[in-house]
């Protein structure tokens, strides 16, 4: 269904598109000015897009690797992007090419050529569990936990150092935004250590990672717990090999409102051993 989401974005952006000073009247898009285009596109059309969804609009529109193929050229040749927008009534909003953007969604976290490798036993996963196996989310987040994928990261290759790490909830859904995963770490002093969250956004092995999706689970967990410190990962499945883990730098709470960009800290493929299904 994505052409058929690629006109309704057409259309919004059109609809506030002054040719003369070649800028847009209006960026943020609501959920209503969606459904509303989404019916007004339909009229005529033999197949239909559902207009009683629109808070997964963009999040469908985004995910994997096509991303870009499926905005409309048009808005790309302007060098407008749209950005999930979540709270408030919001969808998305069109948003500027930074300097230097030559695409409307590029993958701006690839797996590195020289990325390390680090072996990760996975014999310890019953069989039962293992024919489950599956390539959502879910499954990844699940293996991830019984295997000790992300203490493994912070023991062999952190940026940010930690005494401890442990494993708080999986698929936490909060008014914002939902992480996949989220863990308690502990640094400073032994006999007294402090407290920082750690965050994981997990992808199946053809999607990419969104950063503003990212960024909008650091804000959340400041948002939603007592820390001052955010360390935001992800985690996303090598097809045949195990994980990817993207370790990005630690977040401040000072500086959680006004973060808009990511940067990379430290990287890791964890291969499992033996291979695990769905992964």
């Amino acid at each position: 269904m994505a052409s058929l989401k690629t006109v309704v974005v057409e259309y919004l952006f059109d609809q506030h598109w002054d040719a003369n000073t070649g800028t847009l009247t209006k960026t943020l898009m609501s959920l209503d000015e969606v459904a509303d285009a989404i019916r007004k596109t339909n009229v005529g059309r033999p197949k239909q897009l559902k207009a009683n969804n629109p808070a997964n609009f963009m999040k469908d529109l985004l995910r994997g690797a096509n991303a870009s193929n499926n905005w409309p050229a048009s808005v790309a040749a302007r060098k407008f992007m749209g950005v999930q927008r979540t709270g408030d009534g919001e969808c998305f909003e069109f948003v500027p090419y930074a300097p230097g953007q030559t695409e409307p969604f590029p993958d701006k976290f690839p797996v590195r050529s020289n990325t390390p490798h680090y072996a990760v036993q996975s014999l310890s996963l019953p069989l039962a569990t293992k024919t489950l196996g599956r390539s959502d989310e879910t499954w990844l987040i699940q293996t991830a936990v019984n295997l000790r994928v992300v203490e493994t990261h912070f023991s062999v290759e952190a940026a940010f150092p930690l005494l401890e790490v442990s494993h708080l909830q999986m698929g936490i859904k909060l008014r914002s935004t939902e992480i996949d995963a989220l863990f308690l770490g502990k640094v400073g002093d032994w006999k007294n250590p402090s407290s920082v969250l750690i965050t994981c956004e997990a992808k199946q092995a053809k999607d990419r990672f969104i950063e503003s999706q990212i960024i909008h689970q650091v804000q959340a967990a400041f948002a939603t717990a007592d820390v001052d410190t955010v360390v935001p990962i992800g985690l996303r499945a090598v097809r045949g090999v195990g994980f990817y883990l993207i370790e990005f730098e630690a977040v401040k709470r000072a500086d959680a409102d006004l973060l808009d960009e990511l940067t990379v800290a430290s990287d890791a493929i964890y291969e499992l051993r033996p291979k695990v299904k769905g992964i």
